[in-house]
């Protein structure tokens, strides 16, 4: 389905430096597979999301895809600040949804981003940044592909209780249900509702691949740091563009006012 050949990505720190979060990286998945990526670096695993999705440039090596991979959930992507939700959302249903479901498409993205009364009629430069990541996400969600890769962002918590993060979970387990996915996790027993298979990157290479219980098991045994929740892990980032881009001083997001 999609092939990663040797890839380098490097992204530009402060100072004018530059950080390699992956380093001659070759991975391929089979139809069917659904793959935990699991780091102790939550940027190298956004990072090999980022790279496997096609959406960012890669400075060495050969990205193929031959199926229909969405783009990372909850990622800002194309949206403009300038058009309402509604208008940002029919843009992308007429690109990404089945003809003559548009109603239908843009009902579900309403339901799933719970946008305060009014608010998907109004333009994205007037949202608070919880409207906004819920909008992306609830955009995400609404549309069928072949393979779903999903970084680690607010929503996907082992213990959610509040009702707009358990509703988005249930969309997750049903749009992604008999689909190819890939997902980044630091939370060992999240990972496991959604994954069968795993990778863990060490350093910016893959250091083990295989059923995803091996995988926790050997870096559990293998690696001293436990997956972290540093700044660029703490749930997501208020205007998530590629996350191997971000800083690593970014807010996260209170899941009680979701």
């Amino acid at each position: 389905m999609l092939s990663l050949e040797g890839i380098v990505r490097d992204v530009s720190g402060s100072k004018e430096t530059t950080k390699r979060l992956l380093n001659d990286v070759s991975w391929q998945m089979l139809d069917g597979e659904r793959v935990g990526i699991i780091s102790s670096s939550i940027r190298e695993a956004h990072a090999f999301l980022d790279c496997a999705s096609g959406v960012v440039p890669v400075q060495k090596g050969q990205v193929t895809i031959n199926a229909n991979v969405s783009w990372p959930l909850g990622v800002r992507g194309g949206l403009l600040s300038s058009l309402t939700g509604r208008q940002n959302a029919a843009f992308l249903q007429g690109v990404y949804g089945h003809g003559g479901h548009r109603n239908r498409d843009l009902e579900v993205i309403q339901t799933l981003a719970d946008l305060e009364e009014g608010f998907f009629d109004k333009p994205l430069r007037v949202y608070n940044k919880f409207m906004r990541a819920r909008l992306y996400l609830a955009i995400t969600l609404a549309f069928d592909f072949d393979v779903y890769i999903i970084p680690k962002i607010f929503a996907w918590k082992s213990d959610a209780t509040s009702e707009r993060l358990l509703r988005l979970q249930q969309a997750l387990r049903e749009r992604t249900e008999g689909k190819s996915l890939i997902m980044a996790h630091t939370d060992f027993n999240f990972l496991q509702q959604y994954c069968t298979g795993g990778v863990v990157l060490q350093n910016g290479k893959i250091a083990y691949t295989g059923s995803l219980d091996a995988c926790c098991s050997w870096y559990s045994s293998n690696v001293k740091d436990s997956p972290d929740d540093d700044a660029i892990d703490n749930d997501v980032e208020e205007e998530r563009v590629p996350a191997s881009e971000t800083d690593e001083d970014n807010e996260g997001l209170n899941a009680d006012l979701w």
